[in-house]
């Protein structure tokens, strides 16, 4: 007889696909592997890294020059106030544009990593995980000057890898009727 089990909405969204008829519907159920935990342990890390190792320089200088929340680029009149010099005002922008850029980045990359980790758990970890090290690489060349960003954007490589293999989902979800 088949299987008459009811999957949880977690379970739609996973790996290893089943067709379920429910309601007199067919549903698709996806059970989650081991290698899905890599997949998770690389969205941990990049989770981490923003709200961290890019969060902390930015706490710690906003402290060093006074700058006070919610201000995120302090104005000229706050500058003068301050009495920031210029490469002080170039250090604060440079630390706060890593991690906003960062959370920019991360908006639209981490929902096509987890579409990605449904079907390719392994592939999209491997590919995290060097984005996750490009970002870094590209965050440690920004705190030294603008131009030394570029140093990590070949993580890039890795990122249009992760929209392929979303698209790769999507197209076996759909064609799996």
């Amino acid at each position: 007889a088949p299987s008459r089990r009811v999957p949880s909405p977690i379970a739609l969204l996973a790996a290893g696909i089943q067709k379920l008829k429910i309601n007199n519907r067919m549903v698709t159920s996806i059970d989650l592997t081991s290698e899905h935990g890599y997949a998770v342990a690389v969205i941990l890390a990049l989770w981490f890294q923003q709200n961290l190792i890019f969060v902390i320089p930015v706490a710690l200088a906003r402290h060093k020059f006074g700058i006070k929340p919610p201000t995120l680029y302090p104005r000229d009149s706050e500058i003068k106030a301050l009495k920031l010099s210029d490469d002080e005002v170039d250090d604060y922008m440079r630390t706060q544009r890593v991690h906003q850029n960062n959370m920019e980045f991360l908006t639209a990359f981490l929902p096509i990593l987890m579409i990605s980790s449904i079907m390719f758990p392994v592939q999209s970890s491997y590919a995290g995980a060097v984005v996750w090290l490009g970002r870094m690489v590209v965050a440690i060349g920004y705190w030294k000057s603008p131009q030394k960003r570029v140093w990590g954007a070949w993580f890039h490589f890795a990122e249009y890898y992760i929209v392929f293999l979303g698209g790769k989902t999507a197209y076996q979800l759909i064609s799996s009727k």
